[in-house]
């Protein structure tokens, strides 16, 4: 395997291989990628600007059968966190940039200039994109596909990116064909366009230069695990993560009216249920695999009523977020948004906390989707109140003065009230990512391992031990190229060990891979210390510990002095 290095500045392109004594040897997607901005990016670089580095990168399992395991990590210093970040997504183009025996492309310079990287039998080559510029996600991938044919992956970003918009996303296109899978979190997407980066188009390879040492291990391990997954998750497979937002509801989690409140009375008409009636009723697609090894399959296809596409993986955040969070109880309403966004290529949970807050502030009215998709307008064309909308919620309420923002280290909450998921709250205050539900999801029924006690849910008790074990768990996960809901757990890191093993010929222990997603863990602690953000923005909103939720009455109880020395768990 090897890396590539794109510098858009002189328009080069250097290989590096990566050999059993390079210190990227044990390392994949959120790994190498963390590990490489700690070596490579100066820590209080401008994040748009030359200096800051790129990172698209597959994992260390990419490339073979091992379920859930083709999704890719997109990294840089973050221009909404000023802090490391990375954001990973399913689609296509992992598994057939691993095929490539490419395990990471690298950007680095800056350029006005928007090209587009073609990848043809291993080797990149830069194009003009000069046609493409200011095209959506959607038409932008109509083109190429009619260009290089239909079985491409393609990375890209919309007109936000281009924009250099701090919310913009990295967008990947689905095994449908669509521009539905987003790196939303973080911005990376204006990293992208810094670069002068329209799009990666990847053709296909019938040879893969992944290589198996022990196919049949192998295959004894993650052939019942597969099954199992398939099994164990059916739930999700009919229903999707949609179907969590009822679930939330009922638990006073869920995301309403800017997290005044946790539960939404009319949850039933943007529920998982009602989006699984919609969908089956109008000839779209339940059961859709997020990625080519993907053996849960929780993505959907949403038509119109005439029966025409909208969107692809309508997910419980972005319902959360953008319905009941600005009151909105239309899915049509939520499905178009979400269109939208992934046209634009805005990350949709940092868009919903955004429009949030200006509801909350009065500048628009609770539920008022046409304002919604008048603003996505703006963002598209740029315009001084596209601007005001598109760089994330902290440029929101510091221009419009309003301090009741729900955000931690500069990024909008993701999705669960953290004063009723206690879990997920030290996860939002402690992640080096920010407020990021993927970094360690300690919701309703997760726990790190199946013989630990992890108390009440909305408990303090032994919550530092469940978020911190997730956090470590699905650091490594996501190093793997892995869907965290294959189970960020201590059982499965076995599993995962023992699968590596087989790929690459190693004889790592469980405590081997731990071992390094601690020092994953730490490379971007030292990163974020350096840049600025050290355990001081270890922080929640004051208005959590102020203001009970409601129904549960519930406050953010975790002082300040326990999220500043969080990470000490580390060095034990």
């Amino acid at each position: 395997m090897k890396l590539a290095r794109i510098n858009v500045s002189r328009k080069s392109i250097e290989y590096e291989e990566i050999t059993p004594d390079s210190k990227f040897f044990l390392l994949g997607a959120r790994g190498l990628s963390s590990k490489i901005i700690l070596d490579e990016v100066p820590p209080d670089c401008d994040p748009l600007g030359e200096y800051n580095k790129l990172i698209i990168a597959n994992g260390l399992l990419t490339g073979s059968t091992f379920p859930c395991s083709a999704r890719t990590s997109v990294g840089a210093k973050s221009p909404l966190t000023n802090g490391i970040k990375e954001a990973n997504v399913g689609g296509r183009p992992s598994l057939m940039l691993a095929k490539h025996g490419i395990r990471a492309l690298i950007f680095n310079g800056i350029s006005s200039d928007f090209v587009y990287i073609l990848i043809k039998d291993g080797i990149l080559s830069i194009h003009s994109a000069a046609e493409y510029k200011g095209l959506g996600n959607y038409e932008l991938h109509s083109k190429l596909l009619e260009k290089f044919g239909k079985d491409i992956g393609i990375y890209s970003i919309g007109p936000a990116g281009e924009l250099l918009m701090k919310a913009a996303s990295v967008a990947a296109n689905d095994l449908e064909g669509y521009p539905s899978r987003h790196a939303g979190r973080g911005g990376l997407g204006a990293v992208m366009g810094s670069k002068g980066v329209k799009a990666i188009v990847v053709l296909p390879k019938k040879e893969s230069e992944v290589k198996m040492h022990d196919l049949k291990s192998f295959t004894a391990i993650t052939k019942p695990f597969a099954k199992l997954l398939a099994e164990s998750k059916e739930g999700f497979s009919t229903y999707g993560t949609a179907l969590a937002m009822k679930v939330m509801s009922e638990y006073g989690g869920l995301p309403t009216k800017n997290y005044r409140m946790g539960s939404y009375e009319k949850v039933q008409d943007i529920s998982g249920e009602k989006l699984h009636d919609i969908v089956v009723s109008r000839g779209g697609k339940k059961r859709l695999a997020c990625s080519p090894t993907c053996v849960i399959r929780c993505s959907n296809s949403y038509l119109d009523n005439k029966g025409n596409h909208v969107t692809s993986s309508l997910e419980y955040e972005t319902m959360s977020l953008c319905g009941s969070n600005l009151m909105l109880d239309d899915l049509d309403d939520i499905a178009n948004i979400d269109h939208l966004c992934d046209d634009i290529g805005i990350d949709t949970i940092e868009f919903g906390v955004t429009m949030g807050v200006s509801m909350d502030s009065g500048r628009i009215k609770w539920g008022n989707a046409k304002k919604v998709f008048e603003i996505l307008e703006e963002i598209r064309q740029g315009s001084e109140i596209g601007r005001l909308y598109g760089n994330g919620v902290c440029h929101l309420g510091r221009e419009i003065n309003h301090a009741r923002i729900p955000q931690v280290k500069g990024q909008g909450l993701s999705g669960y009230d953290p004063r009723v998921f206690k879990g997920i709250g030290l996860t939002y205050a402690t992640s080096p990512m920010g407020a990021d539900h993927t970094a360690g999801c300690a919701i309703a029924g997760r726990v790190a391992s199946q013989t630990k006690d992890y108390g009440a849910l909305t408990e303090n008790n032994g919550k530092f031990d469940l978020s911190f074990e997730l956090q470590l768990y699905t650091t490594i996960l996501d190093s793997m190229g892995c869907c965290y809901f294959i189970g960020p757990s201590y059982e499965n890191m076995e599993l995962v060990s023992s699968a590596l093993n087989a790929m690459h010929g190693l004889e790592l222990t469980r405590d081997d891979l731990i071992k390094i997603g601690v020092d994953i863990l730490k490379c971007e602690l030292e990163f974020n210390e350096k840049a600025g953000l050290g355990k001081n923005t270890n922080e929640i909103p004051s208005f959590f510990r102020d203001e009970a939720s409601i129904p549960t009455n519930l406050k953010y109880t975790f002082s300040s002095d326990e999220l500043k020395d969080f990470w000490k768990r580390l060095e034990s």
